[in-house]
């Protein structure tokens, strides 16, 4: 202040704060005017949560049945092509980074497809969305799902194939941070752990729109159950 008075420069400042963090009310009240059923639960009442491992995939939030067991990481949109979408990364080798970090941060990188989808790794609903571009501000990839399967798994990834049908009831969006929900192919949800995008800095808004989005364009449940500490 000194400088600039001593100076003549102007006496006249803005201060420039961090935006407020979204909370789950916002979240609520943003769902609710998409045409959503949206509340607010404690951990507590949801006793399918369990403790995120460093053995488990970063998987979609798809709610079928998977191939594979290690299904205590984190729920993401397709794995780690949610990461890739918040931060605009496009390209092989800005995957097979993210996949990198992903294991620094403690959990397996993860795509998928189905038993339906031709070609397999088509089978996620999510990634069919982002390579059409169909999700608002998103640029598609450079690549196919076959070439995104093949770059997660040269970066020690694992490609999982889901069973059956959707037949989510329920969208979770969890809060509550270190914690998941398994895949439960008789009482299916899609699961997304909105505490990981704290872990890797992304876009909270944008990450929350996108899973929205995604849920509306593939026919999901418009209705939500956001999980919070007790």
């Amino acid at each position: 202040a000194s400088t600039v008075e001593q100076l003549g420069g102007p006496l006249k400042a803005k201060l420039i704060v961090p935006s407020a963090p979204l909370t789950p009310e916002d979240v609520v009240g943003v769902l609710k005017g998409r045409g959503w059923e949206a509340e607010i639960v404690k951990q507590a009442d949801v006793s399918a949560l369990i403790p995120t491992s460093s053995d488990g995939l970063m998987k979609c939030v798809d709610g079928r049945p998977s191939d594979h067991s290690a299904m205590d990481g984190p729920k993401a949109l397709g794995g780690v092509y949610s990461i890739a979408t918040n931060r605009g990364v496009t390209d092989i080798e800005g995957l097979k980074k993210i996949c990198e970090e992903v294991k620094k941060c403690g959990s397996v990188p993860s795509c998928h497809g189905d038993e339906h989808a031709h070609p397999a790794p088509m089978g996620c609903g999510f990634f069919k969305l982002w390579s059409q571009s169909k999700l608002d501000g998103i640029p598609a990839p450079k690549f196919d799902s076959e070439e995104g399967q093949k770059a997660i798994l040269e970066a020690g990834g694992v490609y999982e194939c889901l069973a059956g049908s959707h037949e989510e009831k329920v969208v979770y969006i969890n809060f509550v941070e270190g914690t998941t929900l398994a895949p439960n192919g008789d009482d299916q949800a899609f699961v997304v752990d909105a505490w990981m995008t704290g872990t890797y800095n992304l876009d909270v808004p944008k990450y929350l729109v996108a899973a929205a989005s995604t849920v509306e364009q593939l026919g999901g449940p418009l209705k939500a159950k956001l999980i919070v500490p007790n």
